[in-house]
């Protein structure tokens, strides 16, 4: 599963999880999300490597850019993401109820048109 898939599934179940209003799953996503973002074990990645028995092929990192942080976008997109549910799911959900259907539709369409304008903003601040 690429990382343009798990965007679409997750946009997805998270978006179908709020419209049913099943909390459990909300919850599910952002454990998963925080769990990714902290041990950097992609579940994708898991489980193609699971499903194809795959040794462990190393992701390439060029090392002739100098980055500014040494620490993955799609990474710091996690956290931002599993926080920015966290606040509108669990913190203030009276208040800030928009903000997970908000991240919801964007991963539904980061992961329909390729392109996820966070992870394209953590590259331009200099994260690898």
């Amino acid at each position: 599963m690429s990382e343009r898939t798990n965007r679409l599934v997750l946009g997805f179940c998270l978006i179908s999880f709020l419209f049913l209003e099943w909390d459990y799953g909300v919850l599910a996503i952002i454990f998963v999300l925080m769990f990714e973002g902290l041990t950097n074990w992609r579940i994708p990645i898991l489980i193609s490597r699971m499903r194809y028995a795959m040794d462990g092929a190393a992701i390439n990192i060029r090392e002739d850019i100098h980055y500014k942080y040494h620490y993955e976008a799609e990474r710091i997109t996690r956290f931002t993401v599993a926080t920015t549910i966290f606040l509108g799911f669990v913190v203030n959900r009276d208040l800030l109820w928009f903000l997970p259907y908000f991240v919801g539709l964007n991963l539904l369409l980061a992961g329909i048109t390729g392109l996820c304008p966070l992870v394209m903003l953590y590259k331009k601040i200099g994260f690898r």
